[in-house]
């Protein structure tokens, strides 16, 4: 008889329990080093292969809090390991659901961020330091002070505000004539509060059929007070403090305005992150008595005027209406993505629950049933990607990749690229499924005329950081770009190149997507973002050709290259963009493109697996300006044994490997690299690979 599988939790208890730890007390006791060695072991057997793209950002969070050495968060995770009481597989997978899920009482985790279309970053950030982050977001503008934006959100909801008001012109005198001698945070919140509670207690009064869940929270922030105290994080919710509905930032004085303001932008960003069917977010700051309401997409974020609640008892009469309104509103008035829908009818809060979209296709429209979420970008201002994995609504023996992003108007879109792409039958290339630019009661969904309303946003004044770096102030900001959503949707679902399971995996895994790199080039594109997110493997296929494979055509060129804008040097990661593009040097071509497959090499040899890596020195890439970064790299190339010590057990154990990434680098470094046309590099690179792994070698 076959032997059941030993419980998640089983296994969790004994990898500790095994190393002489049987309690809490005892495992956080340890040294930091060990604390750190124990949750990236524990993280990395937590994933079974049936729940890969289900956890795959939860496993993310939970590596980049142990590397910050941020163990707060892991207590009540450790205390179910190591309880005695057995705990189901599904409960233990909830109870990482739960610690690991954004909005956290730690730095975010560690996600892929768009600084814009034009330099891209790998980013690991600690939230702590945001005003950095804002920095690496400059395309984010914020317009404060637009004339009648709470006027513009309260009429959404055709409501005339003096109905809506009519019952509550007692409470109003009462509070008006109570005034606020203390407008402190703590006191400001209980105030808010009680409002909450009152208009809470009115609407189950008058709809009691309907279900009432959304209410006044706060919880700890990573940010502390001058004084060492823990900050709060503020928002009205729907049931768990994840699901926040409006976040909001309190500060004591009124001069604190600007620093409140890219407070709620990081509580806003990590809103983005938790909740991915948003197209935009409503918050709002109160310092001190004075309030500002914001609306953030992918575009940056528009502010009303600042006005002081209880100035008037026209203001609070206003303030009450805003408060009514965020507890009654449907959650499409608050951003979410009306397109997406749970099977029973309702626009979701959360993305556990079982979700559909309706495509346009032709000749008949097709429904998609979301399995899990795959991807989220961080970050507020950008195309915002998110990936989810789905089936046809009837039929679950076909995967599909639903991609979802908000793109610059004018840019080509990908869907168009890998349709073309497609029906030439292009190997180790994503295939194409459908693609549409989504649309709601008939309009197209773009962010100026649809998510803003057409207000006159740009009469205000914009915010943008004051103390930028000198490479910061090279990516001058265009200011406001309009968006569109587009929706595409792709036939091959896989993981990341990083996630391979042994040296010679990841050497034909590279083959293969170098392999599709050329084919695509053959075809007529360059695909200018090599990177270890946009390589994919799929171990469940049995065609050779669709295995391994390149995803992320957004930046696709026509090649050869025509168009002086598609050789910007800008575009890319900028962990894996070449050292020729970083110093500026020559003009883009294919052979900067096979650089970052190099780097890619020399990033997993590093970084994976992730309890074997070390503090390397490319660590900090992320941080380093594009000129900076262009001399490691150059030097890197040029000088690379001292860096081989560097790589992770896993990798440095293994000379097929090791071989590789140096012959390789030979080629690279080679001073007639760029004279060599396309096929003798593809040939002479591919040759070494092969090689690597012992294969007859095709060019000869």
């Amino acid at each position: 008889m076959e032997q059941e599988p030993e419980s998640l939790h089983n296994n969790l208890r004994n990898s500790l329990t095994s190393q002489g730890i049987s309690t809490v007390e005892q495992f956080f006791g340890l040294d930091e080093s060990e604390i750190k060695k124990h949750i990236l072991s524990l993280e990395v057997k937590i994933l079974p292969s049936d729940f890969t793209f289900f956890l795959f950002e939860y496993r993310l969070a939970m590596s980049s809090l142990a590397h910050t050495g941020y163990f707060e968060n892991f207590k009540p995770f450790i205390t179910v390991v190591l309880a005695n009481e057995p705990t189901s597989n599904e409960e233990m997978l909830e109870l990482v659901y739960e610690g690991f899920s954004a909005p956290r009482n730690g730095p975010s985790a560690w996600i892929n961020s768009s600084a814009s279309d034009l330099m891209m970053y790998t980013s690991s950030y600690n939230v702590c330091q945001f005003r950095s982050v804002l920095e690496l977001q400059r395309k984010g503008v914020m317009y404060p002070d637009v004339p009648g934006l709470v006027e513009h959100f309260i009429w959404q909801h055709h409501i005339a505000p003096m109905l809506l008001l009519q019952h509550h012109e007692s409470f109003v005198n009462q509070r008006f004539e109570e005034g606020i001698t203390d407008p402190s945070e703590p006191v400001m919140s209980n105030w808010i509060g009680t409002l909450v509670e009152h208009c809470s207690t009115w609407l189950k009064k008058e709809t009691p059929t309907h279900h009432h869940s959304r209410t006044w929270r706060a919880w700890p922030s990573d940010l502390k007070h001058s004084d060492g105290a823990r900050k709060l994080h503020y928002a009205i919710t729907s049931r768990f403090c994840r699901d926040i509905l409006v976040p909001v930032v309190l500060n004591n004085n009124e001069s604190d305005s600007q620093q409140a303001d890219l407070c709620l932008v990081k509580q806003v960003s990590e809103v983005f992150i938790a909740q991915p069917t948003q197209s935009y977010a409503i918050g709002f700051t109160m310092c001190g008595t004075f309030m500002r309401l914001w609306q953030f997409d992918r575009s940056g974020a528009i502010g009303s005027e600042s006005f002081n609640i209880i100035g008037t008892k026209e203001n609070l009469s206003k303030f009450l209406a805003l408060i009514l309104l965020f507890l009654m509103s449907s959650k499409q008035v608050l951003g979410f993505d009306p397109t997406i829908i749970d099977i029973d009818g309702q626009a979701p809060i959360n993305t556990r629950r079982t979700q559909k979209i309706q495509l346009q296709t032709q000749p008949n429209p097709q429904e998609l049933v979301i399995d899990c979420p795959l991807y989220r970008e961080s970050g507020i201002c950008g195309r915002g990607t998110t990936c989810w994995q789905a089936h046809l609504s009837g039929d679950e023996s076909e995967k599909f990749v639903i991609k979802d992003s908000w793109q610059p108007l004018e840019q080509r879109e990908e869907g168009s690229i890998l349709r073309d792409v497609t029906e030439k039958n292009v190997p180790h290339v994503v295939r194409y499924h459908h693609h549409e630019t989504v649309h709601v009661a008939s309009q197209i969904v773009d962010i100026e005329s649809h998510l803003r309303g057409g207000i006159n946003f740009k009469s205000g004044e914009e915010i943008r950081p004051t103390d930028a770096s000198d490479d910061l102030q090279e990516q001058e900001s265009k200011g406001f770009i309009n968006r569109v959503h587009r929706r595409l949707v792709l036939k091959d679902v896989g993981q990341p190149i990083w996630t391979v399971d042994s040296p010679i995996h990841l050497l034909e895994a590279l083959e293969g997507c170098i392999k599709g790199h050329q084919a695509l080039l053959k075809a007529g594109y360059l695909h200018r973002d090599i990177s270890i997110n946009n390589l994919m493997i799929d171990n469940q296929t049995t065609d050779p050709d669709r295995k391994y494979f390149l995803i992320d055509l957004d930046g696709a060129v026509a090649y050869p290259i025509v168009n002086e804008e598609d050789r910007d040097p800008r575009y890319g990661t900028k962990v894996f963009v070449s050292f020729n593009l970083l110093l500026k040097d020559k003009p883009r071509d294919f052979v900067d493109d096979l650089e970052s497959f190099f780097w890619v090499l020399m990033w997993i040899c590093v970084n994976h697996p992730a309890n074997q890596s070390k503090n390397s020195w490319m660590s900090g890439w992320k941080e380093c300006g594009p000129m900076t970064l262009g001399s490691i790299k150059s030097g890197t190339i040029m000088n690379l044994h001292s860096r081989l010590f560097e790589f992770t057990d896993h990798y440095q154990q293994s000379q097929p490997i090791v071989d590789c990434v140096i012959e390789f680098a030979n080629v690279m470094r080679s001073p007639d690299v760029r004279e060599k046309d396309s096929a003798r590099l593809y040939g002479e690179i591919l040759d070494i690979f092969q090689k690597a792994q012992g294969k007859p070698v095709e060019g000869q």
